[in-house]
């Protein structure tokens, strides 16, 4: 029989006991013990007989953060966990900085109580799992992709009817610099952003990355673009994709929406990525666009599958004639084709996700289809690479 993992709970409040122990309810063999304080010397060994310490710091409290400083300090192993309540980015930074191995702030979840503990445990379903990375590409500008890439992973991690518990792990990476807004287009207040790992860099790991990202009530994680203008090549090609693999590792599927300017990073993400999605409207701008977008993928040697969508057809007659033209225009099929929809607009500037707002819309409807078609792209792609791989062995 498998030994129980055991977990201590050290001067916690309720709302954080609650949360344990519905985040332990899907862990396997569990064990949770409590201890009323987090001083080192209060704890008799309990500390280093355990597999993970989740500590509730009092961030107003300088006799609550010593503590936790000494505790840490007294604790050889990187398992502790500090649930922490109005901390900002800076607080947070401190905590990691003292040690911990994951950061909670308030509002705590069980959700982000179970990923913290899993990836200690490791026990988590996707454990050692390589999730797939979706990169959308814009072919030019104002083409909609932050809107389609949030609802594409929105759709993609929502359970199928015939399979209730076929939820999956979804991650939006929103990597403009400077002018991202996927936070405002879920209505979101991040207390952490892309400026804050990027700060981090020399200690980034999982951990680092899932306390940074903020969730969505879709259950839609997101890490978020800096608030204000951050110069594009703050971020470089190898934390770009250090930041790419982790959230692999922490989720099934990672959206990656790029900035409309090409980096010194686009082309390692590229090629990291799973499956792009080249975004463009139906007009010679957008043609233009994809086509350079296609030849500069050509000539850089990237081999990722990609999908080409045409985004905002309006009407019948353009949704039948456009994708045709364009596509014998650039030699190349137009894998899927989305309206021009005023549902869309009105779902952005709520705030919303346009699945929940109108689930029922034409736009909705096509993005479901797309999203679809996005899987079994990635299956075809993981059978091509199996055969490969069993042929040349």
């Amino acid at each position: 029989m498998k030994q129980a993992r055991k977990i201590l709970l050290a001067g916690a409040g309720e709302e954080l006991r609650l949360m344990l122990d519905r985040a332990s309810s899907s862990l396997p063999a569990i064990q949770i013990d409590e201890a009323p304080s987090a001083e080192p010397q209060m704890l008799n060994g309990k500390a280093v007989a355990c597999d993970v310490l989740l500590v509730e710091v009092d961030l107003s409290s300088a006799a609550s953060t010593d503590a936790f400083t000494r505790l840490v300090a007294a604790t050889t192993e990187r398992k502790i966990i500090a649930a922490a309540r109005n901390a900002g980015p800076e607080d947070v930074r401190r905590l990691f900085r003292a040690g911990a191995a994951d950061v909670l702030t308030t509002p705590f979840t069980a959700g982000a109580l179970q990923a913290a503990l899993g990836e200690i445990l490791q026990t988590s379903d996707n454990s050692g799992a390589r999730g797939r990375i979706i990169t959308v590409v814009r072919g030019c500008g104002g083409v909609g992709a932050t809107t389609v890439a949030l609802n594409l992973a929105a759709l993609m991690g929502r359970p199928q009817r015939k399979s209730p518990q076929s939820r999956k792990s979804t991650a939006l990476l929103d990597l403009d610099l400077q002018f991202g807004d996927a936070d405002l287009a879920l209505n979101l207040e991040p207390r952490s952003t892309l400026v804050d790992v990027l700060r981090a860099e020399q200690r980034f790991d999982g951990r680092l990355l899932h306390s940074a990202m903020v969730e969505h009530s879709s259950g839609l994680r997101l890490l978020a673009a800096p608030p204000k203008l951050v110069p594009l090549d703050a971020l470089t090609p190898a934390f770009a994709s250090q930041i790419l693999a982790q959230s692999a590792q922490l989720h099934d599927y990672t959206f990656v929406d790029l900035p409309c300017v090409w980096t010194d990073w686009t082309l390692p993400i590229l090629r990291q990525s799973c499956l792009l999605i080249l975004l463009a409207p139906p007009t010679v701008q957008g043609a233009i666009g994809a086509k350079r977008v296609l030849d500069a993928m050509g000539e850089a040697n990237v081999e990722t599958p990609t999908l080409f969508v045409l985004n905002k057809l309006a009407g019948m007659v353009e949704a039948f004639e456009k994708p045709s033209r364009i596509g014998k225009s650039l030699n190349r099929t137009v894998d899927a084709a989305l309206s021009l929809d005023a549902t869309a607009t009105r779902a952005f500037d709520r705030g919303v996700l346009l699945a929940d707002a109108f689930p029922n819309a034409r736009l909705t409807r096509e993005l479901r289809a797309l999203a679809t078609k996005i899987e079994l792209n990635l299956t075809h792609a993981e059978q091509r690479q199996l055969e490969l791989t069993g042929a040349a062995a």
